[in-house]
Protein backbone atom coordinates (compact mmCIF):
# COMPACT_ATOMS: atom_id res chain seq x y z
CA UNK A 1 0.00 0.00 0.00
CA UNK A 2 1.28 3.40 -0.95
CA UNK A 3 1.89 6.09 1.61
CA UNK A 4 -0.37 8.47 -0.43
CA UNK A 5 -3.29 6.03 -0.73
CA UNK A 6 -5.40 8.23 1.49
CA UNK A 7 -5.31 10.85 -1.31
CA UNK A 8 -6.77 8.44 -3.92
CA UNK A 9 -10.41 9.35 -3.18
CA UNK A 10 -12.36 11.94 -5.21
CA UNK A 11 -12.98 14.08 -2.11
CA UNK A 12 -9.27 14.43 -1.50
CA UNK A 13 -8.11 14.94 -5.11
CA UNK A 14 -10.92 17.11 -6.59
CA UNK A 15 -11.60 20.75 -5.78
CA UNK A 16 -14.37 21.62 -3.32
CA UNK A 17 -17.91 20.92 -4.71
CA UNK A 18 -16.61 18.90 -7.70
CA UNK A 19 -17.84 15.32 -8.24
CA UNK A 20 -17.18 12.66 -10.85
CA UNK A 21 -20.30 11.95 -12.96
CA UNK A 22 -19.08 9.84 -15.88
CA UNK A 23 -16.37 8.06 -17.80
CA UNK A 24 -16.04 7.62 -21.58
CA UNK A 25 -14.19 4.35 -22.15
CA UNK A 26 -13.64 5.00 -25.87
CA UNK A 27 -11.78 8.26 -25.29
CA UNK A 28 -10.66 7.41 -21.71
CA UNK A 29 -12.01 10.73 -20.46
CA UNK A 30 -13.56 11.36 -17.04
CA UNK A 31 -16.43 13.85 -16.70
CA UNK A 32 -16.95 15.96 -13.58
CA UNK A 33 -19.61 18.41 -12.39
CA UNK A 34 -18.89 21.33 -10.09
CA UNK A 35 -21.14 23.02 -7.53
CA UNK A 36 -22.75 25.47 -10.00
CA UNK A 37 -23.64 22.66 -12.45
CA UNK A 38 -20.88 23.21 -15.04
CA UNK A 39 -19.29 20.13 -16.64
CA UNK A 40 -15.55 19.51 -16.84
CA UNK A 41 -13.46 16.78 -18.53
CA UNK A 42 -10.07 15.38 -17.69
CA UNK A 43 -7.27 14.92 -20.20
CA UNK A 44 -7.46 11.59 -22.08
CA UNK A 45 -5.91 8.81 -20.00
CA UNK A 46 -5.75 10.86 -16.75
CA UNK A 47 -8.22 10.37 -13.96
CA UNK A 48 -7.13 13.59 -12.28
CA UNK A 49 -4.97 16.46 -13.39
CA UNK A 50 -5.83 19.44 -15.53
CA UNK A 51 -9.61 19.79 -16.18
CA UNK A 52 -11.19 21.63 -19.12
CA UNK A 53 -14.66 23.13 -19.02
CA UNK A 54 -17.00 21.52 -21.60
CA UNK A 55 -20.48 22.70 -20.65
CA UNK A 56 -22.45 25.27 -18.73
CA UNK A 57 -25.03 24.56 -16.13
CA UNK A 58 -28.65 24.55 -17.21
CA UNK A 59 -30.73 27.56 -16.34
CA UNK A 60 -33.45 26.54 -13.90
CA UNK A 61 -36.72 26.76 -15.77
CA UNK A 62 -39.22 27.16 -13.00
CA UNK A 63 -38.58 26.75 -9.30
CA UNK A 64 -42.27 26.79 -8.45
CA UNK A 65 -43.95 24.22 -10.70
CA UNK A 66 -47.45 24.73 -9.29
CA UNK A 67 -47.66 28.43 -10.15
CA UNK A 68 -48.93 29.01 -13.69
CA UNK A 69 -46.31 30.91 -15.65
CA UNK A 70 -46.94 32.96 -18.79
CA UNK A 71 -45.71 30.09 -20.96
CA UNK A 72 -48.00 27.46 -19.43
CA UNK A 73 -51.31 29.34 -19.58
CA UNK A 74 -54.20 27.34 -20.99
CA UNK A 75 -55.05 28.67 -24.43
CA UNK A 76 -58.56 28.68 -25.85
CA UNK A 77 -59.74 26.01 -28.27
CA UNK A 78 -59.69 28.57 -31.09
CA UNK A 79 -55.95 29.02 -30.71
CA UNK A 80 -55.41 25.26 -30.92
CA UNK A 81 -57.75 24.90 -33.91
CA UNK A 82 -56.51 27.98 -35.80
CA UNK A 83 -54.49 26.05 -38.45
CA UNK A 84 -57.43 23.69 -39.04
CA UNK A 85 -59.91 26.58 -39.26
CA UNK A 86 -57.68 28.36 -41.76
CA UNK A 87 -57.53 25.18 -43.82
CA UNK A 88 -61.33 24.79 -43.69
CA UNK A 89 -61.74 28.44 -44.74
CA UNK A 90 -59.56 27.82 -47.80
CA UNK A 91 -61.51 24.66 -48.69
CA UNK A 92 -64.81 26.54 -48.33
CA UNK A 93 -63.63 29.39 -50.53
CA UNK A 94 -62.42 26.94 -53.19
CA UNK A 95 -65.75 25.08 -53.18
CA UNK A 96 -67.68 28.35 -53.36
CA UNK A 97 -65.52 29.49 -56.28
CA UNK A 98 -65.99 26.18 -58.12
CA UNK A 99 -69.78 26.23 -57.71
CA UNK A 100 -69.93 29.85 -58.83
CA UNK A 101 -67.71 29.14 -61.85
CA UNK A 102 -69.62 26.03 -62.95
CA UNK A 103 -72.98 27.72 -62.43
CA UNK A 104 -71.97 30.77 -64.46
CA UNK A 105 -70.30 28.62 -67.15
CA UNK A 106 -73.46 26.53 -67.53
CA UNK A 107 -75.75 29.51 -67.96
CA UNK A 108 -75.69 31.82 -70.92
CA UNK A 109 -75.50 35.59 -70.87
CA UNK A 110 -79.04 35.78 -72.27
CA UNK A 111 -80.43 33.80 -69.37
CA UNK A 112 -80.52 36.82 -67.08
CA UNK A 113 -82.69 38.85 -69.45
CA UNK A 114 -86.45 38.26 -69.28
CA UNK A 115 -87.89 36.64 -72.37
CA UNK A 116 -90.06 38.94 -74.41
CA UNK A 117 -93.71 38.09 -74.57
CA UNK A 118 -94.87 36.69 -77.86
CA UNK A 119 -97.38 38.94 -79.62
CA UNK A 120 -100.98 37.78 -79.79
CA UNK A 121 -100.54 36.61 -83.39
CA UNK A 122 -97.83 34.10 -82.38
CA UNK A 123 -97.46 31.01 -80.22
CA UNK A 124 -94.48 30.46 -77.86
CA UNK A 125 -92.33 27.40 -78.53
CA UNK A 126 -89.54 26.06 -76.29
CA UNK A 127 -86.55 24.81 -78.28
CA UNK A 128 -85.54 21.22 -77.56
CA UNK A 129 -82.13 19.65 -77.99
CA UNK A 130 -81.59 18.68 -81.63
CA UNK A 131 -84.20 21.11 -83.04
CA UNK A 132 -83.41 22.98 -86.25
CA UNK A 133 -85.26 25.87 -87.85
CA UNK A 134 -86.35 23.63 -90.71
CA UNK A 135 -87.68 20.90 -88.32
CA UNK A 136 -89.60 23.45 -86.26
CA UNK A 137 -91.09 25.13 -89.36
CA UNK A 138 -92.03 21.77 -90.94
CA UNK A 139 -93.67 20.42 -87.77
CA UNK A 140 -95.81 23.58 -87.45
CA UNK A 141 -96.64 23.95 -91.17
CA UNK A 142 -94.89 27.29 -91.60
CA UNK A 143 -91.97 28.39 -93.74
CA UNK A 144 -88.48 29.06 -92.35
CA UNK A 145 -88.74 32.64 -93.68
CA UNK A 146 -91.92 33.24 -91.63
CA UNK A 147 -90.17 31.79 -88.55
CA UNK A 148 -87.18 34.11 -89.00
CA UNK A 149 -89.44 37.16 -89.58
CA UNK A 150 -91.04 36.67 -86.16
CA UNK A 151 -87.70 35.89 -84.42
CA UNK A 152 -85.13 38.33 -85.74
CA UNK A 153 -82.66 37.69 -82.91
CA UNK A 154 -82.25 33.92 -83.42
CA UNK A 155 -79.63 32.23 -85.55
CA UNK A 156 -80.60 28.93 -87.13
CA UNK A 157 -76.98 27.77 -86.82
CA UNK A 158 -76.97 28.12 -83.03
CA UNK A 159 -80.35 27.29 -81.52
CA UNK A 160 -80.09 26.96 -77.74
CA UNK A 161 -82.22 24.35 -75.97
CA UNK A 162 -84.66 25.66 -73.35
CA UNK A 163 -84.96 29.04 -75.11
CA UNK A 164 -88.29 30.35 -76.32
CA UNK A 165 -89.14 31.49 -79.81
CA UNK A 166 -92.40 32.79 -81.22
CA UNK A 167 -94.12 30.81 -83.99
CA UNK A 168 -96.59 32.58 -86.26
CA UNK A 169 -100.13 31.21 -86.01
CA UNK A 170 -101.40 29.34 -89.06
CA UNK A 171 -104.67 31.25 -89.00
CA UNK A 172 -102.81 34.58 -88.87
CA UNK A 173 -100.62 33.45 -91.76
CA UNK A 174 -103.72 32.58 -93.73
CA UNK A 175 -105.28 35.96 -92.87
CA UNK A 176 -102.20 37.78 -94.16
CA UNK A 177 -102.37 35.81 -97.40
CA UNK A 178 -106.07 36.54 -97.77
CA UNK A 179 -105.44 40.27 -97.07
CA UNK A 180 -102.70 40.29 -99.71
CA UNK A 181 -104.94 38.51 -102.22
CA UNK A 182 -107.78 40.96 -101.43
CA UNK A 183 -105.41 43.88 -102.06
CA UNK A 184 -104.26 42.34 -105.36
CA UNK A 185 -107.86 41.81 -106.43
CA UNK A 186 -108.72 45.39 -105.48
CA UNK A 187 -105.80 46.75 -107.52
CA UNK A 188 -106.62 44.65 -110.52
CA UNK A 189 -110.26 45.69 -110.43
Amino acid sequence: MSRFSRYDTDEERLPEGMERVGYDADEQVYTFRDADGSYWESAPGNEYGRLTKVGESRIPEDHEPFIVSEQNKKLSWRNEMRPFLNFMMLIGLCLFGMFWFFHSAGSSADEGRPLPDCPGTTTPYWIKSGDTCWDIAKSHDISVDDLLKENVEISCDALKPKHRICLPNKSHKGMENSDESNEKEAKSA
